[in-house]
């Protein structure tokens, strides 16, 4: 049999959900998704205080971080910092998916701050200062820093102060994502070129909450997340091209159709 509730326990309960109510406890997650649906089931989507780490030297990394960027734009109505080690981001790719959503690209594309880096030297200068600044002045939603590896992997710099400087910038990403609360999203990429570093890559999983991995193969796009030793393979379509899915229930709608790639 139950305990019977006392005045001053009904008192002191009330209080404490009062409490809870004013708290953030009960406030919903935000949570940032691609609306590429097999790999938002995979992923679950990209989460606040986090940094999610894309390795890949595959075009498809990049190009999803004009997806995010937008999902961003739309879905939370607050400006985007995209820091641009690579040389990567395309303004007409942004407007085209702009389009697709039917929002304004001219008032959205105002809300992404872009700055890019041509050296390690420049690339660490933003992460180590104007990223802070600018995040205290947009308070944004979401952080993108591409191709963070590159400039690293100059065959001028060496390997010492390129790993000293690259960990200086992770774990200034890592700070400022916590304190600001941002969705941030870093891909690292290594040129064809170039010999990869085990270093960096082990650097920067080991610093980022999420360490994510994506190829290209002949059976489409593979994903995976080695620390959770989970993986999955799925067939892209092409972003201009419209699919099943853009007319039922939306872009996030939930009555939205997915047709598998073995269909």
């Amino acid at each position: 049999m139950a305990a019977p509730l006392y005045a001053q326990d009904a008192e002191h309960f009330e209080r404490s959900f009062a409490a809870l109510g004013n708290s953030d406890l009960l406030a919903t997650e935000r949570v940032l998704k691609t609306a590429i649906a097999p790999l938002d089931d995979f992923v679950g989507g990209f989460r606040p205080s986090r940094v999610t780490l894309i390795d890949s030297d595959a075009r498809y990394a990049s190009e999803l971080l004009h997806v995010l960027c937008v999902c961003a734009l739309s879905e939370f109505e607050e400006e985007v910092i995209w820091i641009d080690g690579g040389n990567v981001i395309d303004p007409y790719m942004l407007s085209a998916l702009c389009k697709r959503r039917g929002i304004d690209r001219h008032e959205k594309l105002s809300m992404v701050n872009v700055a890019r880096a041509f050296t390690a030297y420049q690339l660490t200068s933003l992460i180590d200062g104007f990223l802070d600044e600018e995040a205290r002045r947009s308070a944004p939603s979401t952080i993108i820093i591409s191709s963070i590896s590159d400039m690293f992997m100059d065959k001028d710099l060496r390997r010492s102060e390129a790993h000293q400087l690259l960990g200086r910038c992770a774990r200034e990403i890592e700070r400022i994502t916590k304190e600001r609360g941002t969705i941030t999203v870093v891909t690292s990429h290594t040129p064809r070129y170039v010999k990869p570093d085990p270093k960096i890559t082990s650097l920067l999983s080991g610093t980022f909450d999420v360490h994510m991995q994506i190829r290209c193969g002949r059976n489409g796009i593979g994903v995976s997340i080695p620390k959770e030793g989970r993986s999955t393979t799925f067939t892209p379509v092409p972003w201009s091209q419209m699919v099943l899915n853009d007319f039922t229930g939306g872009f996030y709608g939930k009555d939205r159709a997915y047709i598998s790639s073995r269909a």
